[in-house]
């Protein structure tokens, strides 16, 4: 009974079967894709397991194909990693068919990279990152992603040719990896994707000119001593502070509307005050003694870069299957052809 088992899992007419019902049926399910755009339209977006999990599960009457093609598709992987088995058994009369073998096993470790990558890897596609903050991993704990500099490169009007970040990987706040990145050149280690995808601009302060025509920009941290001995310290900038009806504030970052500093002041004569400067409502009183007598110019801008991050912890695993798969189909070629020379099988 187990010989007969191992030799249907051996069998290429199993093979066959397994390989033509994988292939109808995703054929055939492909056609509901462009129609049904909520189901499968995250499904490049987000790891496979999580799709599955998440969307997949829930729409079976839309999906069902997909989990019995994947079943399919497992048997297929099981029935070839059982001929490279049966192969190895007899390689002493087999060694001739290497070649053939080889693609067996990388087609298998590909499959399994597949899998590894799809439940244990994870995707971020829209990472936010300003330059000199790091932005920390969450599906991996310990890690964070820093921009050292970022330049979008212009070719008169239209869109950027270009988005170039300088990035470092730091585990544990210990630089690892230091990498340049840009739309052609991916940013790729140990299963790490890093591709630049978009920019954006925020405003982070405003330029500020001095009577004697000298201009300032005051942004979030920044210190500014005055003349009459006081020192004017910006906690942070805000690019839309508003006032609801009761009295509470809320702010927006994105977007300039009302511009507003949270400062703290302390003055000459061992005084302080902490408050909000509102530049288009006018100076305070507070500011006026401390000596501050800067008028605002204009906003200044920041550019940020957006980042998909993803991470295939299969890579490595499916790099090694397709080096054996092109091995493989080479020494099949090689032996394809000298059986032609010496007439082993004329008729192909």
């Amino acid at each position: 009974m187990v010989m007969r088992i191992w030799n249907l899992f051996c069998s290429l007419k199993l093979a066959i079967w397994l390989a033509s019902i994988a292939t109808l049926l995703l054929m055939g399910g492909s056609l509901l894709v462009p129609f049904n755009g909520r189901v499968f339209g995250s499904m490049d977006q987000v790891p496979f397991a999580t799709w599955l999990s998440d969307t997949a599960s829930k729409q079976l009457s839309l999906t069902w194909w997909f989990w019995l093609a994947a079943l399919i598709m497992i048997l297929f992987g099981l029935n070839t990693l059982c001929c490279f088995l049966d192969w190895l058994l007899h390689i002493r009369s087999r060694w001739r068919k290497a070649g053939e073998y080889l693609l067996h096993l990388g087609v298998v470790l590909v499959l399994l990279a597949y899998i590894w990558g799809s439940f244990g890897g994870w995707r971020n596609p829209g990472l936010q990152l300003r330059v000199g903050v790091p932005v920390a991993l969450p599906q991996w704990p310990g890690h964070t992603l820093r921009l050292d500099e970022f330049t979008p490169l212009f070719s008169g009007t239209g869109p950027p040719q270009d988005m170039i970040s300088q990035l470092t990987l730091l585990e544990n706040n210990e630089e690892r990896l230091s990498a340049r990145v840009g739309i052609n050149a991916p940013l790729l280690h140990n299963g790490l994707v890093i591709t630049p995808v978009s920019f954006g601009q925020e405003p982070v302060g405003l330029r500020f000119a001095a009577p004697d025509g000298t201009r300032h920009e005051l942004l979030s941290g920044g210190l500014l001593d005055l003349k009459n001995g006081s020192e004017l310290r910006l906690l942070r900038f805000v690019a839309d502070l508003q006032q609801r009806s009761d009295g509470s504030l809320y702010f927006r970052d994105d977007r300039l509307g009302v511009p507003a500093y949270e400062v703290h002041i302390s003055y000459a004569d061992g005084g302080s005050w902490r408050g909000w400067y509102l530049p288009t409502k006018g100076l305070p009183r507070q500011l006026k003694m401390a000596g501050f007598n800067l008028q605002p110019v204009a906003p200044v801008y920041q550019s940020y870069s957006v980042l998909t991050v993803n991470y295939d912890p299969g890579a490595r695993l499916a790099a090694i299957g397709a080096t054996l798969m092109t091995i493989g189909v080479l020494l099949a070629l090689v032996s394809f052809y000298r059986k032609r020379t010496r007439q082993d099988r004329p008729e192909i």
